[in-house]
């Protein structure tokens, strides 16, 4: 079984800071830094 990958918060930052400046899509963001689209779409709880 796959062990899970697991991001630093800097990283996380990074990714954040680039989505929310709008310069780039998601998909390209995820393609750009090897993540899943998948991550990005699920539901974030109430």
């Amino acid at each position: 079984m796959a062990k899970r990958r697991n991001f630093t918060p800097d990283f996380k930052a990074e990714v954040v800071l680039e989505a929310l400046s709008g310069e780039s899509s998601q998909a390209e963001l995820c393609r750009k830094h090897n993540l899943s689209l998948d991550i990005q779409k699920k539901p974030q709880p109430c």
